[in-house]
């Protein structure tokens, strides 16, 4: 069994500060226990008070207000967000770029407090673009800005956070606003604390921030920035300023009688003492206190954690019997709140400790326990991606139509200015009735004509317009399918790279764990980069495949053997492929073709053969063969899928851009060897080979 190693204790710093900063900018953003209580919602069923409103505006902008009450009260999921989509389609349908920029806004707001950053950014940017240039309230556009940024930092991507914060800070600068600038400012040094070579800006706007709150005299803004200075210092390891800030930060919590903001300064004196002295026993002292006033504020996932951080330094002293009081003290109050992240956590820190002491029957239970976990929240954080996604498909495909309909409505406004005019010239025909039938007859064959060739003109827009909606909608699914390939990454390989690990660790082959584990940290951070990618460059793919191949040799105890024969004349950097076109195939060819060989030599060879302005990759194999695989109905279609989705990648790729790729898939004969043959060819549209490229043989 794999023992599970902490995450926790690689993350910066400031990431330990990720749930306290968001308790914090609640308590700034929501009104006090006695302003709520006066604004509770009212009794009656949203939908009966949205029912009885004519006005659309009113409409919009009450059904805003009854989702955030809701979510502010009595938290329900599913009903904040139909009322917030109502306020969205009824915007929208308006045809109000304002409203709809607000009611966009108001759904990535709902989105961010359940936190599903990825479905939260893009309506926060939407809803940006729509008034960045419009004659509308700057503080407007700074507040959705905001929201944009902290979304975007609360989801890691902290360029893109920086960037909105900015234009937020400018914003509230403009307009003097001093609430504003400081929560403009905390949230950018914040972002800008996260991102490399950036880090010692980030302490000149939490001092700006903290300016603007002490000429406020808001002594809670105050403190949230104390909070963000000392964390700053104390990655800066600079005790002294680390410890003045906490001690401020304790005296002003004290003045307001704060029993939270108290058990938040003392858990961060908790991690100081660690970061920078090294003492433990100080460091428990300051996290029980911070767990008594977390258990007096009823704040039980603060709890959960400061139990989870002292098992944790009983861990780092060997203390295991008091380590694992305090993990299953944590494991009992993420339970009771059905905290995942924590319960998975909790899990594989007691099977570690199980294992240690040879219980190895419990650890493996907590083990399978916090597998199950860490697999429930991979899968939600999957669907969460594949939601956002659909919904801005969605979202994309309700303006084209209403952008399709406002032209179908000029298009009669169109018809009947004509029709007018025709019966306008109908009064003068019989005025002129006079001049003679025939001038009569000729006028009208020719207006008739005119008429028949302007309808015809009509259709084929309409036509064509119906066309090329068609073509974006087939775009984009077919953009939505790769992007969901993208994101499945094999668990089994994963799991066996670990094993492979772990045996040469057991072994104390330290020189081959490490070029290992290397292989294995390259081979994934290039599988997760290259989606971000239209086309990357062949070199690169082959790279990836090198490192595959090393990491799968292993796993065959060396019994496999490949090769990679490139052309030594081909500039590989100039020759540009879909990302992650080749890998699948060469994953085929071990799984499906040599692991389950009886052969004893197990070979896999990739070539790149270059003649007359024609590349030719082929990955070849000695395994079983697709005829003779008898794998299950479920492996087939799943192999079936892949190929239908990556020759999909391959006709797209081809109708975006000027070079063409070709794919053949082959079954060997016994006499040669048998397996199977993947072959591409990739040249220009316009180029044809003029004789077949030789390719070599296992």
């Amino acid at each position: 069994m794999t023992s599970y190693t902490k995450t926790t204790d690689c993350l910066p710093f400031s990431h330990h500060f990720c749930g306290l900063m968001v308790l914090i900018l609640c308590f700034c953003t929501f009104p006090n226990r006695s302003t709520a209580q006066s604004r509770k919602p009212s009794t009656a069923h949203p939908d009966s008070i949205l029912n009885s409103i004519t006005n659309d505006s009113v409409y919009v902008l009450r059904a805003i207000k009854l989702s955030r009450e809701i979510n502010r009260h009595s938290p329900e999921e599913t009903k904040e967000y139909e009322l917030a989509k109502k306020a969205v389609d009824r915007a929208l349908a308006m045809k109000d770029t304002t409203l709809y920029a607000r009611a966009l806004d108001n759904l990535g707001l709902l989105y961010r407090f359940h936190k599903r950053y990825d479905q939260a950014i893009p309506l926060h940017k939407r809803a940006f673009e729509l008034i960045a240039d419009k004659d509308v309230n700057p503080i407007s556009k700074m507040i959705i800005a905001d929201n944009l940024g902290v979304a975007a930092r609360y989801n890691e991507q902290y360029d893109l956070a920086a960037t909105y914060l900015f234009k937020a800070l400018r914003l509230a600068e403009a307009n003097h606003e001093l609430r504003n600038i400081a929560i403009a400012s905390n949230n950018l040094g914040n972002a800008l604390s996260n991102i490399p070579e950036r880090e010692d800006e980030a302490i000149s706007y939490f001092k700006k921030a903290m300016d603007a709150e002490e000429k406020r005299g808001n002594d809670l803004g105050m403190a949230m920035n104390l909070l963000s200075i000392s964390t700053y210092y104390i990655k800066k390891k600079d005790r002294k300023n680390a410890y003045k800030s906490l001690d401020r930060l304790k005296r002003l919590n004290e003045k307001m009688k704060d029993t939270f903001g108290l058990a938040i300064t003392n858990e961060a004196y908790g991690r100081a003492y660690i970061a920078l002295n090294s003492d433990s026993k100080k460091a428990e002292k300051y996290y029980k206190k911070a767990l008594k006033g977390y258990k007096t504020t009823r704040n039980f996932l603060n709890v959960s954690e400061v139990l989870n951080y002292l098992g944790d330094e009983r861990m780092r002293n060997s203390d295991l019997k008091g380590a694992l009081a305090f993990y299953n003290r944590s494991m009992e109050m993420a339970d009771s709140i059905s905290n995942k992240t924590l319960i998975m956590k909790n899990a594989f820190d007691i099977s570690s400790i199980k294992e240690k002491q040879g219980a190895f029957h419990s650890a493996l239970y907590y083990y399978k326990k916090g597998k199950i976990y860490e697999d429930s929240i991979d899968l939600a954080n999957q669907k969460i991606k594949i939601a956002a996604l659909s919904n801005q498909y969605n979202l994309d495909k309700k303006e084209n139509q209403i952008a399709l309909l406002q032209k179908d409505q000029a298009l009669k406004d169109d018809k009947i200015t004509a029709q007018h005019q025709e019966l306008k010239s109908q009064r003068r025909y019989t005025v002129l009735l006079s001049i003679g039938v025939i001038a009569i007859i000729v006028f009208a064959i020719i207006h008739l004509r005119n008429r028949k060739a302007k309808l015809r003109a009509e259709e084929q827009l309409q036509e064509k317009e119906k066309h090329l909606l068609k073509a974006e909608y087939e775009r984009n699914m077919a953009q939505a399918e790769i992007m969901i390939s993208r994101m499945q990454i094999n668990p089994h390989f994963i799991f066996n790279c670990l094993n492979a690990i772990k045996l040469l660790v057991q072994k104390k082959e330290t020189k081959k764990a490490n070029q290992y584990i290397t292989n294995f940290s390259r081979f994934t951070r290039m599988v997760l980069e290259m989606p971000k990618k239209n086309r990357i460059s062949l070199s690169e793919e082959l790279k990836l495949i090198e490192y595959y191949l090393k990491l799968e040799e292993k796993r065959f105890n060396d019994e496999l053997q490949f090769t990679i024969n490139t052309c030594p004349s081909s500039d590989l950097e100039a020759i540009k492929i879909p990302p992650l076109l080749l890998q699948p195939f060469v994953e085929n060819a071990i799984w499906h073709g040599i692991l389950p060989s009886p052969k004893s030599e197990k070979c896999v060879l990739v070539d790149v053969h270059c003649i007359n302005g024609m590349t030719q990759i082929s990955i070849d194999d000695n395994g079983v063969g697709r005829k003779k695989n008898g794998s299950s109905n479920r492996n087939k279609t799943k192999r079936s899928l892949g190929t239908k989705i990556t020759k999909d990648r391959i006709d797209q790729f081809n109708q975006s851009y000027d070079c063409h790729i070709d794919l053949n898939i082959v079954d060997k004969s016994q006499d040669a060897g048998g397996g199977t043959r993947v072959v591409l060819t990739i040249g220009d549209k316009n180029l044809k080979p003029t004789n077949p490229l030789k390719i070599p043989t296992l």
